[in-house]
């Protein structure tokens, strides 16, 4: 293990002189309408929120996200949509797909084509919390494989990674 210092992903992964911010790009509307607290405001990270695949477009190749999440289906496209624009990055983040009607054949069909995971609706913190930090490590290694980040949200909602 090179580097066991922590660092603090919301300010950024330093190794190398590789600096990378995490960011979260949300396409539609992924939470649900109960008037509570969203789950993805709660993450430190830096979020942004598109309505549909064309602002996804247009978002991505002017500020490119390391993690992105959408809902099933949108109003001009569906998640495969999203991961058919993603792919076409030069780091493709990981796609997340919610759904109220997750279930093992979505998540099947979202794995196989190259999707990331699927989460279901209702949306628990934790689950989201943890499937976000895989997905982030999963795109930083790929990102920048000499740094090694190992994302963990710890605490408070505070996330740290530390290079190996």
């Amino acid at each position: 293990m090179k580097n066991q210092e922590p660092v603090t992903a919301r300010h950024s992964l330093a190794a190398d002189n590789v600096r990378v911010a995490p960011m979260l790009l949300i396409v539609g509307p992924v939470e649900d309408d109960c008037g509570c607290d969203p789950v993805f405001d709660q993450i430190p990270w830096p979020a942004h929120r598109v309505r549909n695949c064309l602002e996804l477009a247009l978002h991505l190749h002017g500020s490119p996200a390391c993690v992105v999440v959408c809902e099933r289906d949108l109003a001009d496209g569906d998640w495969k949509d999203v991961l058919e624009v993603t792919v076409s990055l030069t780091n493709p983040p990981p796609v997340i797909v919610t759904s109220r009607h997750a279930d093992e054949h979505l998540w099947a069909e979202v794995i196989n084509l190259g999707g990331f995971d699927v989460l279901a609706k209702p949306l628990d913190k934790q689950e989201v919390s943890r499937v976000l930090n895989f997905a982030w490590e999963h795109w930083a290694v790929q990102a920048y494989p000499a740094a090694r980040p190992k994302a963990e949200l710890v605490g408070k909602g505070e996330i740290t990674c530390s290079t190996a």
